[in-house]
Parts: structure tokens; sequence; C-alpha cells
């Protein structure tokens, strides 16, 4: 959404004619605010100087897009979920399943490093986030050989903001509160003591008991006919943590530390009730029970810490930095469940208890060399070793008449990675072009401490290339070409052989699995001007041993695991573009559309069709500095993995907001979700072929209102400054990682 940026007008007895500036992006905005400032310090008198622009919401460079979150006054007061909406490539839908040109294959880091409070569960903690804390949000679409062979079609890279405003303290506070009576709280504060600068922040969410989620199924077996009916309701609270804090120190012009520490925590419990019934091909009940479901004790915490040291040359953006980080996660879930009312009981047990428990260490030791040479060159070196361990214990208790039968599973997992990288980047004129290549050794080990099955070990090698070409047509109009080779990691969610039987379904991982390649080559063409910009990107991506997940019926039970099976194509466009319609009134919309198709040949499976979303805004400034958004959006459709589509829906909402006080450092808004639909929200998935078919309802209340406030206080001319290179991991999927992306797992295969 385009967003005018303010007048300056300084009165004095110099005239000064009135200009105009078309464009002007955020280093152009500081550097007239500078001019302004040391003209003012030297007494310089200047009068009616007037700086009428659009700010440059959007930014193009050879490997990524950019939003300026900052020009947009949505920033305010909405969380950095909700602007991620506005974001290029970027679509979130009703569910906040998050996507990047169209894919779930993405990963999330803070300041150009992994985020471990980002990674994991990311759509509660972006939730959380507010959108005042971050400076922009950029898409790399096309990573280089840096970030290549870490397994993404795309990386989500959050800049927070750096308070460059004397010394002194700043920050934020933020309270919000909805219709039910959930709260959020925020803070973030930037203080300098010496040479030190110090940002520390810390939030909390709370989701209480209020309006259930509703989920009803149906699934037909293809080899008897019969026919499973289950329905549910259940009530969940939930509490988020997540903090941070960040500090620098320059110990000279040359030598830069920093170090931080921070993580993300969350506990919840929930209670349900449900019904379950089989019947045979003629409609007759072959069984039938209720069931009781509890979880009393679930929790997930991930902390890490980091250390860089940058050393900087007196050669001009020449730099050598060393890296280390530690992350470590645990998630503990906790699981009760009573079978009652039963008729011809399909098990010989009456309750059961699921114990799990997953601990993640991770150490990473890397060093980054950057050197410019002959004025449009430049080359990027560096080594990296990652070392990960993933222990699991799985315990299930089945209680029968008079007795107990325990089953546990433990699994270990450990993997190695060395990697060495170079990069090539050429700038001159209106080209750019970068080349690069990486290779990866890593070696995976898996124990069962519990003797339940036989060790195994392997060793992968990975060579990675990557390409992209960009052309500066004119100073409003760039294209680029872009070739990329990613590979994932499964983690260990999709590794633990750990068998999870309940009395309709099995499922377990697959410790077998191995690394999976995918490739993509994209267009893209941008156009940045006073009133309208917009881009568009046709592209296509492809993987031929993808990781997908299984299923199949055993025993009159539905089985779900995961192989290395999938063979998947998309191909599609997406589209951006931002409108200032007039003075007081800009629009914006963003989209994509594509064809996907999934195939299995070991399965025998193919499931291919079309799926499109867009999300667009109207803002529009009122009298007395009101200011009114309005927003709808399209979600869902198309097919889902190997065995079914989903459906789609439509949502809407509204927002009022108005800032007080000087430099408007009080603002409150007001908004509204769905105002116009019913209390419930529903979505529909459907399984159209492999053993059994059916199709699964879920519906839960959407419609909301709530109302935030927040709240600037401070001046500080300091910021923590942030090495130029640092620590990316992201190769995982399935489990815990350093460098994780949103837990979103492609149910069957994803893009």
């Amino acid at each position: 959404m385009v967003f005018a940026v303010a007048i300056f007008t300084v009165m004095g007895s110099v005239a000064q004619t009135a200009q105009t500036a078309p464009n002007i992006d955020e280093d152009e905005a500081a550097a007239i605010d500078s001019a302004i400032n040391a003209a003012l310090e030297k007494n310089i008198e200047l009068q009616g100087i007037e700086v009428t622009a659009q700010r440059q919401l959007v930014k193009n460079e050879i490997d990524r897009l950019s939003y300026n979150i900052q020009g947009d006054a949505d920033s305010r007061t909405s969380n950095t979920l909700e602007m991620l909406k506005k974001v290029p490539l970027v679509s979130v839908d009703a569910q906040d399943e998050i996507r990047v040109k169209g894919s779930t294959n993405f990963k999330i880091y803070k300041n150009g490093h992994p985020d471990p409070s980002l990674s994991s569960n990311a759509k509660e903690v972006l939730k959380a986030i507010p959108a005042s804390m971050i400076k922009r949000i950029e898409v790399i679409t096309e990573p280089g050989a840096k970030y290549d062979a870490e397994g993404v079609t795309a990386i989500l890279n959050i800049v927070m903001m750096d308070n460059s405003s004397m010394a002194g303290i700043t920050g934020t506070l933020g309270l919000g509160i909805d219709h039910r009576g959930d709260p959020n709280a925020y803070g973030y504060i930037t203080s300098q003591v010496g040479r030190w600068v110090t940002s520390v922040n810390y939030g909390y969410h709370r989701q209480g008991r209020h309006d259930p989620n509703i989920n009803e199924s149906e699934t037909t077996y293809g080899n008897s006919g019969n026919t499973l009916f289950t329905s549910g309701d259940g009530l969940a609270s939930v509490n988020v943590h997540y903090g941070n804090i960040e500090s620098s120190v320059e110990v000279d012009s040359l030598n830069l530390l920093t170090l931080s520490f921070g993580g993300f925590f969350y506990n919840y419990n929930a209670d349900g009730n449900g019904l379950v019934s089989m019947n045979d091909a003629q409609g007759n009940t072959l069984y039938s029970y209720k069931q009781l479901s509890n979880y009393p004790g679930n929790s997930y915490h991930n902390f890490n810490g980091r250390a860089d040291y940058q050393h900087k040359t007196h050669r001009k953006n020449e730099a050598l930095t060393l890296s280390y980080m530690l992350s470590t996660t645990r998630n503990k879930t906790e699981h009760d469940n009573r079978i009652t009312d039963a008729f011809n009981s399909p098990v010989n047990y009456n309750a059961y208890q699921q114990h799990g428990k997953e601990d993640f260490w991770e150490h990473t030791l890397q060093l980054d060399w950057t050197r410019p040479f002959a004025q449009w060159h430049k080359v990027e070196t560096g080594v990296k070793y990652i070392h990960r361990s993933n222990d699991s214990h799985t315990a299930m208790a089945y209680d029968t008449q008079g007795s107990t039968l325990n089953n546990e599973t433990r699994f270990n997992h450990l993997t190695q990675v060395g990697a060495v990288y170079a990069s090539y980047t050429f700038n001159r004129d209106k080209w750019s072009a970068r080349a690069g290549l990486r290779y990866e050794w890593s070696y995976l080990r898996a124990k069962y401490p519990d003797g339940s099955q036989q060790g195994f070990h392997r060793s992968l090698n990975d060579w990675v290339p990557s390409a992209s070409m960009s052309y500066q047509i004119n100073m409003a109009n760039s294209v680029k070409l872009a070739f990329a080779t990613r590979i994932n990691r499964p983690g260990i969610s999709y590794l633990n052989p750990a068998v999870i039987d309940e009395p309709h379904s099995v499922s377990y991982g697959n410790a077998h699995l191995g690394s999976a390649r995918h490739y993509s080559i994209s267009a893209t063409f941008m156009h940045i001007g006073p009133k309208f910009t917009f881009n568009v990107v046709p592209s296509i991506s492809f993987s031929n041993n993808q990781i997908t997940g299984v299923q199949f019926v055993k025993d009159g039970k539905t089985v779900s695991t995961y192989e290395n099976t999938l063979a998947s194509r998309w191909v599609g466009m997406s589209g951006f573009f931002q409108w200032q319609i007039h003075e007081k009134t800009s629009m914006m919309f963003n989209g994509d559309i594509g064809h996907n198709r999934y195939h299995s040949s070991a399965l025998g499976l193919t499931n291919k069709g079309w799926e499109s979303f867009f999300y667009t805004q109207i803002t529009q400034q009122l009298p007395w500095k009101l200011r009114l958004t309005a927003n709808v959006g399209k979600w869902g459709g198309g097919v889902e993995g190997l065995y079914g589509e989903q459906g789609h829906g439509w949502f809407h909402g509204l927002g009022l907001q108005r800032s007080f006080l000087k430099d408007d450092r009080l603002t409150v808004r007001i908004s509204a979700q769905q105002p116009f639909a019913g209390k419930y929200h529903s979505f529909i998935s459907h399984t159209t072929q492999g053993e059994y078919t059916g199709w699964n309802k879920v519906k839960w209340a959407d419609r909301s209102v709530s109302l935030s406030v927040s709240y600037r206080f401070g001046s500080l001319n300091a910021r923590v400054k942030k090495a130029d290179k640092t620590i990316e991991n992201s190769d995982v999927v399935g489990g815990s990682s350093a460098g994780g992306g949103a837990t979103q797992q492609p149910s069957q295969g994803g893009n």
C-alpha cells in the first residue's frame, strides 16, 4: 500500500522554490533529514522547502524484494502476521498458514540469520510480535550459494528496528485486547552505556477457552466399502512468551562484536469430546464409541545464543566474520484419551496415554569472507560446520481391564554437516549478475537405545549451483532471471519410527529418508513509479525425490508415514501492485495463481490442479487524522499433495486508527475481522484417491473485534550493530531446527 512521505517545512528568510521528488526510498529520506538538520545546526534559515514524494514501500534487488514496514502507517498497531499479507509473493490464509511463492517450503530469518523462536511456530510468534518493531520484511527469492543448499523455495528475512534516531533510551510499549478478553502486551527498549548498545524486547499473548473448534470427517475404505464417521469439538488455552536481548560493542572502526540471546515459549491445555462410528457398505453399524480427550501439560521452548565477530580491513566493504550459535529446543506432549459407551469396540483397551519428549541441540561454527575488487566485482566465500543432535522418547500406555500395556520407543539422531561455498557478483551500470557454487557433505546416524531396531548411518554429498542476472531498463523498470537448486534433509519428526497406534489410525516416521533436491527458474519484471508500483513473477519449480506423506489402509486402520517418492511440478505467476489513487486514497493487491502436479511412480498416483490466492486493501485518510482500512481476500483451492484437494474461502476486515500527542507517539486502533460473516468459518478438504477416500471439515470462530494501543518514548542516536554475515541454518523439514522455517509441513509434499 502506498504511503505519502511527510512534508518538511522550515520557515526562514531565504526563499526556496518548492520541488517534487518522484520517488524516494528510506536511505534517500534519511539523507534529506540529515541535510535539513545540518542546515539547522549552521543556523541557515530556510523557507518553504517542501519535498513531496511517494514513500517507496517495495524495493527490488538482485536476490530479493523488500517491503518497508515502517513506511506503512498500519505498522503502528498491526502485528507482523497481518503485515505479511501485504508483502509481495507472500500469502496468509484464514487459518494463518503462510505461503511464499505459493509454497510452504520456506524459512524465516531475523536480521539475516535464523531465529529459532520464529522458526518452530511461525504463525503464533509473528502474530504476537508488533509490526512497530519491524523495519522491513525481505523476500529472498534467489538465495545465493551462501543459502542455496539450505533447502528453501525462499527466505523471509525480518529486519528489526535499529532505533537510529544523543545517547539515551528509546522504546515502544503496546497493549491489546479482543472482544473475548484475550490480551497481548509487548515492550521494546534500546539503550546505550558507553560503547555498548543494547536492545531488549519481551512479549506475551494469551488465548483463552471460548468458542470450540469443531471437526467432522468421513472416510470410505476402498477394499471393504466400510465408512468411518468422526465428529468432535474441543477447547484450548494457550500462553505464548517471547523475548530477546541483543548487544553490540564497536571496539574500534574495524572491529565489531555482537552478542544475542533469545527464546520462545508456549504451553497449552485442551479438552475435547468425540464420537466415532464405523458402518459397513449397507449402513449397518460395525462399532461405535465416544472418546474424551485431554491434553494436560503440553509445552514447547526454544532458546538460542549467538556471537558474531566482524573484522573489516582498510579496503572498503571487505570483511571477515566469525560466528558461533548454540540452540536448544524441547517439545513435550501429553495426551490422555478415554473410550466410553463402546459398542463392539475395535480395541481391547478402554483408555490410552501418549507421552512424548523431543530434545534438540545444535552447534554451528561459520567463517565468511567478503572482498570487492576492480570496482564492479565482489567475491564471497566461507566454510561452515553444524553438529545437530536429536533425542526422542515416545511412550504409549494402553489400559485394559486390570492391566496396563506399555510401549516405548527411544530414538537418537545425529547429523553433521560440513560446507564450503564461493560466490561472485558483478555490478556495472544497468547490469547485475551473480553466480555461486556450494558443496555440502553430511553424515547422518541413527541409534535406538531401547534396542528396538538396528542403527544405521550414511553419508551424503551435494553440489548446489545457482545463478541470477538483472537489468535496469531505466529508473523505473527492471527485469531479472534466476536459477536455483536446493536440498531438504528430513527432521526428527519425519525420521522418528515411533508408532502412534490409535483405535482407527496409525502413524510413524521413516528413519531411512534421504535428502530431497528442488530446482527453480523464475523471471521478475518490476516497475516502481511515483503513483503506481507493480511486479510480475512467472516461475517454475520441480523436484523428483521430494519427501511426501504416504497413506494406506492396514488391518482396518488408516496408516500414514513418509517416503522420498514424490515428483512435483509447479508453474505459476505471482503479482503485486500498489496504487496512490488520490492524495488521501491508496490501494494494494497481492496474489498468485499456479498449476500443481504431483506424481509418484512407486505409489501409482498422480494429482494435479490449479490454485490461487489474493489479498487487497484500500486505505482512506479521513478528517480529524482518522485512517480507515478495508481488506478482502481469497485463499485455498487446488490440489493437496498426492491424495486430495482443498476447499477455498473468503475473508475480510476493517480497521480505524488515530494517532495522538507530539510526533504521533500514541496510536489507537480498532479492528474487526469477518464483521459481515457468520460466527464460524469452515474449511473442507477432500481425499479423492488412494486406498481410502473422504472429506474432513473444520469449523472455528473467526469473527472478532479488538482494540490496541501503542506508545513510543525516548530518543536515541544509536543502534545495535550487526555483522554483515552470520549463521543461517535452514535445511531441515519435519522437526526441530535452529534454522528451520515455519513448521508448516506439506502434508503430502507441498511445493
